[in-house]
């Protein structure tokens, strides 16, 4: 069981006060903010096998782009931006993508995909320096140019893929409706298309096994048909690759190519936007062209404008996840997830987009998706905010020195932080741990007749009803076959109380709730529970008198002996107008009402 009760800031340490919800899988997600304040951030990525940082693309401050490092280890973003590059300041140009090369560790290379300030797409590639956060600046060679009829569809994301060649998505040039039908034209026209090239030599060569090798055609192009695919990526264990394309006005989709294509696939535009007829003037039929295993339709409500490509989990924190593709929506902010059947359709689509309401910010104008190298999922807006898709993870107390929040266990131990659990509570700045009785599974056993209890500094039952918080427990295990008599005293402090045959696992699990006594059929040998706390907050200690009676009880039996009787009444009197075994209705005082009932009750029970 846990509270959440943030009282003071570490620097370093995210602080989660979102409430998520459960997911269709069984996982708890979420999502934490964990940079913000960035220039446009458009993709978020990492070298092979570094597990300790992420690399951040700012399309443009001015007329400048920049990679930044976040280090995932101190959760801290590095000042010194690890590239800067003057860049295209024209609508959606600027630095849009970044590679790293499969053998990055030794030969340090990366490649970087930006419209230069002369509007003409460039990929290039740069060398590390001797600092690791800081690249070579002046080691850039041009791989690849290409020049753009106008500054919208310019493509932007680079990728390597399983087969170590790299992959270059390129728009169709702009304006709408692909005037000049670039992408469905594959001879001496680059736009429109997925290039496929090796660049272990400069400027690069063709793969021999490339689909217009030898043939008419393009020999850089993988394949065509493609209006914008802003963001495409290869999931990690299959090595399919999924391409989401922007649509024009009606729908946006996401194809996805097997790891076993050859290549050559025709994805229908300007033919087809989505599965529907767009101008199919001079295109070949539509047995040629290879169809989307998701599309969605635009405007509505929330307005829908826009797909933002994402990734297959594989990382291992969230089993449920794996194969799980995730993409969004840049107008609408919402966020889904799909699995690919194999074929041609998807199963298990969800809407993740209340689930992943982060804790701090808001997810907004959906720029990108990234992966670390562990396999973990982040979004990033161009809001200037970056957030990681995590499993949500119960709250305890964590502690720096003598500073203490309420954290997941991650966000705490990521950032340096002594993970002190949720049974202690964080109370102004100090940790103080909660009751050893705080939980129904270490109740304090107790035997028959009077028992104190203490619930200061108690924690909120998980999983348990009728209203009780800062509850404490106690389990007595029947003496006899019989009647239980239970009665609760608290000191200064309102206590409520409840009573259970075993620990419960949800509402409506109590036997009886809300008295300070109560009568309650036993049977010997079972355990009975006994839940004692309180409705607004308060905490302090008490008395628990608890006694087994063979035999029934009835109300007004003070001394459990199965007759009500003159020695009942003058117990009876002897607890008048205070709390005791006497209390027949549960009201918390012996009255007129007890004494009633009593009289009515007479004779043997």
């Amino acid at each position: 069981m846990f509270r959440i009760a943030a009282v003071a800031c570490i620097a370093g340490l995210s602080i989660a006060t979102a409430t998520p919800q459960a997911t269709a899988g069984g996982t708890t997600l979420t999502s934490q903010r964990i940079v913000t304040g960035l220039a446009r951030p458009v993709y978020v990525t990492a070298a092979p096998g570094d597990t300790d940082r992420i690399f951040i693309l700012e399309q443009r401050s001015g007329n400048t782009g920049r990679i930044r490092i976040f280090d995932l280890t101190t959760n801290m973003l590095l000042s010194t931006p690890f590239l800067s590059l003057s860049v295209s300041t024209s609508s959606e140009q600027g630095l849009l993508g970044m590679a790293f090369h499969p053998d990055y560790d030794s030969n340090g290379y990366f490649f970087i995909n930006y419209t230069n300030t002369s509007g003409t797409t460039v990929v290039a590639r740069y060398q590390v320096s001797s600092n690791p956060n800081i690249a070579n600046s002046g080691s850039a060679t041009t791989v690849l140019t290409i020049s753009q009829p106008y500054s919208n569809h310019n493509g932007g994301m680079i990728s390597f893929g399983p087969d170590g060649y790299l992959y270059i998505g390129t728009g169709d040039g702009g304006s709408g409706g692909d005037p000049g039908n670039r992408a469905q034209d594959i001879t001496g026209q680059l736009l429109g298309k997925m290039l496929r090239i090796d660049v272990d030599s400069l400027p690069y060569s063709i793969p021999a096994d490339n689909p217009f090798v030898g043939v008419s055609g393009d020999d850089e192009i993988w394949a065509y048909g493609i209006r914008n695919p802003w963001r495409f990526s290869f999931d990690r264990d299959t090595g399919d690759m999924y391409i989401a394309d922007v649509g024009q006005n009606a729908y946006e989709e996401v194809d996805v190519q097997p790891a076993n294509s050859v290549g050559g696939e025709n994805y229908g535009w300007r033919c087809y936007e989505g599965d529907h007829a767009y101008n199919t003037s001079g295109c070949p039929g539509s047995s040629t062209m290879v169809f989307p295993v998701h599309e969605y339709s635009q405007g509505g409500s929330p307005y829908r404008c826009s797909i933002t490509g994402g990734y297959v989990y594989r990382g291992s924190a969230i089993p449920d996840l794996q194969g799980a593709y995730f993409f969004g929506e840049y107008c609408s902010n919402q966020i889904w997830s799909f699995r690919w059947d194999g074929g041609g359709g998807i199963t298990n689509l969800e809407d993740r987009t209340s689930e992943l309401a982060p804790n701090a910010g808001s997810i907004a104008a959906i720029s990108s998706f990234g992966e670390d190298a562990n396999g973990n999922l982040y979004v990033c807006d161009l809001g200037g905010e970056v957030f990681a898709i995590q499993a949500d993870a119960p709250s305890g107390a964590c502690c720096v020195g003598t500073t203490c929040v309420t954290l997941p266990q991650s966000n705490c131990e990521n950032g340096g932080g002594t993970y002190l659990g949720d049974f202690v509570e964080c109370t102004d700045d100090i940790c103080f741990p909660a009751p050893d009785n705080d939980d129904c599974d270490n109740a304090d056993v107790v035997g028959s007749g009077n028992s104190t209890f203490n619930s200061e500094y108690a924690t909120d039952s998980a999983g348990a009803d009728c209203s009780i918080g800062s509850d404490v427990w106690l389990s007595y295990t029947a003496e006899c076959t019989g009647t239980l008599l239970i009665s609760i005293t608290g000191d200064f402090f309102n206590e409520v109380s409840a009573v259970y045959a075993g620990c419960p696992s949800g509402d409506g699990q109590a036997i009886d709730c809300g008295h300070s006594s109560y009568v309650v059929s036993c049977v010997q040998g079972t355990d009975y529970l006994v839940r004692i706390g309180s409705a607004d907050g308060t905490t302090g200690s008490g008395s628990a008198n608890i006694n087994c009676f063979p035999g029934e009880v009835c109300d007004g039996d003070c001394n459990g002996d199965g007759v009500v009787d003159v020695n009942d009444v003058l117990e009876m009197l002897g607890q008048f107008g205070g709390p005791g075994d006497c209390d027949t209705n549960g009201d918390g005082y012996i009255g007129v009402d007890d004494l009633l009932a009593q009289i009515g009750n007479w004779g043997p029970c």
